[in-house]
């Protein structure tokens, strides 16, 4: 089913109530808790969170959970460049275009060492231009009160794993605050977006997914459809959820439940909280990291030793 996207066909069970759901073999699919993060918090960082969704979704690199599938990216001269990405705007259908138009997403935190364009990046922080150490600061105490209520949770065993995980990652690329680090390094911002179908990558695969939101709006409830079942979270609560399974969102509509004019889409700003993958690899430190990648031969290994 990636790619498609979801609605009240869909689903049988929703969840809006501080509770569980649970596959037929007892494993967790997602956890709703209500009501857990303050108001005053939830305020602070709502700025940080609309500036960190800065990039468009349509020409990004997401194109499952876009519901576009990738083109190939036409190059300024009309020509068609071997980069693959989704559809710029100008080439989405009316229902994609009305859809994906006011969709944005960002990261915030760290990303570990890749290839991109020919070029080697290095495990590094990644933020939105401009972005203030105060606002790292509100964004750490966020992922920390969530982290909190993850290792208080049915899956506290996910925690442990993702924690230790984390505890052997250099200090410089974990999220933390004075009082010690979170299991996450990266939280992805979404603004707006009712995503496809899709399942996430790049996570550590024995973590589980978390996340929160924040806006005024109806709809856009999170269905998982291999389970019939949908979870319906608003700004104050925390959602746990397998994010390795297929899922996706139903229509985003205005707090009213009717459905929104084009160019006035209701703003609902998602938080994702993760660990990613290899980041226990990175160098200790951002200047060892860096002359790492600088001293790296053309081809050569993108980490040194085994996976940890």
């Amino acid at each position: 089913m990636q790619k498609q996207l979801l609605d009240q066909r869909h689903f049988d069970l929703l969840l809006d109530e501080t509770g569980l759901v649970e596959t037929p073999n007892f494993e967790p699919i997602c956890i709703l808790l209500k009501k857990r993060l303050p108001q005053d918090l939830l305020d602070a960082v709502r700025p940080v969170i609309r500036k960190a969704a800065h990039r468009r979704v349509a020409g990004g690199r997401r194109g499952v959970a876009a519901g576009t599938g990738m083109v190939s990216r036409k190059k300024k001269d009309g020509s068609v460049s071997k980069v693959k990405s989704t559809p710029g705007l100008e080439d989405l259908s009316d229902e994609d275009y009305k859809r994906i138009r006011p969709a944005k997403d960002g990261t915030f935190g760290f990303m570990d060492r890749m290839i991109g364009g020919g070029q080697v990046y290095p495990c590094r922080l990644t933020m939105y231009s401009g972005a203030l150490p105060s606002e790292l600061r509100l964004m750490s105490t966020l992922a920390a009160a969530v982290a909190d209520a993850f290792k208080q949770s049915w899956v506290s065993d996910a925690w442990e794993k993702q924690f230790e995980k984390a505890s052997k990652t250099p200090l410089p690329f974990v999220i933390r605050t004075p009082e010690g680090h979170t299991p996450f390094t990266t939280i992805t911002c979404n603004k707006s977006w009712r995503t496809a179908a899709h399942i996430d990558d790049g996570d550590l695969k024995d973590g589980f997914g978390v996340m929160c939101c924040l806006g005024d709006f109806e709809g856009c409830d999170l269905v998982f459809p291999r389970y019939r079942t949908a979870v319906r979270y608003r700004e104050g609560d925390i959602l746990l959820a397998n994010v390795h399974e297929v899922h996706g969102n139903t229509p985003l509509l205005n707090s009213d439940g009717s459905e929104p004019e084009s160019g006035r889409e209701p703003e609902r700003l998602v938080c994702v909280f993760y660990y990613r993958e290899n980041m226990d690899r990175c160098e200790s430190t951002i200047e060892k990291e860096l002359a790492f990648v600088n001293n790296r031969k053309h081809g050569g290994r993108m980490y040194k030793g085994k996976k940890k």
